[in-house]
Parts: C-alpha cells; sequence; structure tokens
C-alpha cells in the first residue's frame, strides 16, 4: 500500500487485464469516513488484503461509507457488489455505468456531484466519456488528486473500442477537459501514480492525433479495408496487437467519417 497524499492510499491489486499490466489500482480515501475507488479485484486474497486495511482504519473509527467505480469493465469492478454487501455500504456509479455492470448502483452520479467525507475531505465526479460511456474521473478536492481509471496509463495502453461504447471524439474531449481541471496527480487505473498531469495528458492528446494524421495519410492515395489499413498505419505496432489495433482504427475512423473527412461503402474506408 502507497501513501499518494495525506489521506490517500494506492493499492495495486491483481486482475485479469490487459498485458502488460497485471493490477488494478484501488484507491482509499480516508476523512472522518472512507470511500474506497475501483474495488476491482475477484481474487480472494488480494481482497483480503484491502479487507484488512479497511478493518484497520475501522478500528481507529473511521469507516468505509460508499465504493465508487469509474466504468463498467470487469477489471475494474471485480470485488465492488461484495465489498459494498460485506459493508453495508452503497456502490456509486454513472448512470450509463449503472446499466452495464451485473449489479445494482445504488446512487448515480453525474458531472459535478461531490462525496463529502470529512475532514476536509471530498471526492468530485468529473464526467470524461470516451473509453466508456459513463466514464468518471474522481477529484479529490483538496489535494487535487485524481483517480482517473481508463482516460490514461502508468503501464500498457488505453483501447477505445467503439464495440463497447468506445468514442474517440469524446476521449479526446475528456482528455482536453482533464488538462484543464489543474489536477496535481493523477493515478490511473493502471501503474504508478503520474505526478506531471499537464505533460502525460498533452502527450495522449498528441498520440491519439499522430495516430489519426497517419491514417489520413493512408487513405490519401487509395482506398483501404480495416485490415490492410492497420497494416500501414500502425507498422509501428506488433502484429500481435493488431487485433487491438482494429479496434482503435475503427474509433478514428468513425470520428472522421463524422467530421466529413473519410466515406465509407461498407467494405473499404477513402478520404473525401
Amino acid at each position: 500500500m502507497e501513501s499518494v497524499a495525506p489521506g490517500i492510499w494506492r493499492l495495486p491489486l491483481r486482475t485479469p487485464t490487459l498485458p502488460p499490466a497485471t493490477t488494478t489500482n484501488t484507491l482509499v480515501v480516508v476523512g472522518r469516513d472512507v470511500a474506497v475507488i475501483e474495488p476491482a479485484t475477484p481474487d480472494a486474497d488480494e481482497q483480503a488484503r484491502m479487507d484488512a486495511v479497511l478493518d484497520e482504519l475501522a478500528a481507529a473509527g473511521r469507516h468505509v461509507v460508499a465504493v465508487l467505480v469509474t466504468h463498467h469493465h470487469a477489471d475494474h469492478t471485480g470485488y465492488a457488489a461484495a465489498l459494498a454487501a460485506a459493508r453495508g455500504v452503497p456502490i456509486l456509479a454513472h448512470p450509463a455505468t449503472a446499466a452495464r455492470v451485473p449489479f445494482v448502483v445504488d446512487r448515480q452520479l453525474v458531472d459535478g456531484d461531490r462525496l463529502e467525507l470529512g475532514d476536509g475531505v471530498a471526492l468530485r465526479a468529473v464526467f470524461t466519456p470516451g473509453h466508456a460511456p459513463g466514464h468518471l474521473v474522481y477529484v479529490e478536492e483538496r489535494s487535487a488528486f485524481a483517480h482517473v481509471g481508463d482516460m490514461v496509463a502508468g503501464e500498457g495502453t488505453i483501447l477505445v473500442d467503439p464495440y463497447d461504447g468506445g468514442d474517440m471524439a469524446e476521449y479526446l474531449d475528456s482528455l482536453r477537459r482533464l488538462r484543464s481541471l489543474g489536477l496535481r496527480a493523477l493515478v490511473p487505473a493502471h501503474g504508478p501514480v503520474l505526478t506531471d498531469p499537464p505533460v502525460v495528458l498533452a502527450q495522449y492528446i498528441a498520440h491519439r492525433l499522430g495516430r489519426e494524421g497517419k491514417i489520413i495519410a493512408a487513405l490519401a492515395g487509395d482506398s483501404m479495408t480495416l485490415g490492410v489499413l492497420v497494416a500501414v498505419a500502425y507498422d509501428d505496432t506488433p502484429r500481435c496487437l493488431w487485433p487491438l489495433a482494429e479496434r482503435s482504427a475503427e474509433a478514428h475512423l468513425r470520428k472522421l467519417l463524422a467530421e466529413g473527412r473519410v466515406v465509407h461503402d461498407g467494405t473499404v474506408w477513402a478520404s473525401r
């Protein structure tokens, strides 16, 4: 367990997530009360590690009052329902997440909703769709530290999958919004804490726009199927990752189609 700011503890716990990541960061936020963000592990031994931390806090009079999840993916929700039931507390998430998870979300959060934990500690929900339709970032207001879920990654990459509600235009807008919030640190779902948010977020935006530029350049001379396009525009990506790259490429193409910059006849893509 790592103390990342006063009253904020990071527990990287094992989850079945996309390699190279092997863990998902649970954040325990402590005021007079305690909130648990992203209790994701499905493994009993890792759940026991988290329970021991929460039991120690409870013995000191600081009890869990809420479980929060950023979005619906299984590597972010594995212990949410059981933990909430065991502690007798509500699960909080966005309505679009509530519609996609196999458990009840007791309180639905929208952009700007707050959870007061006492002693000057409060969490604010920031709506950041793109990776997932109901994605929320949780900002601890006093420290300006944020659990950013799958907006960025400390290790690995972020998949924007249009077949799972991913939207590249929304994802880029959400990155830009996070960049405007004056955050001091980003706690991603996977990997270490990122301590230079403006640089990290600018790099993510530049990377996505750079990839989009390669897609546009590839289509400038010829129409292509998605598979051929990936071989050209993702030539710097290992072939074993091309199936995932196809999802990201299609997310870019759907964005470009909505902007009127490409056309699609159902088989091939071409620049307009």
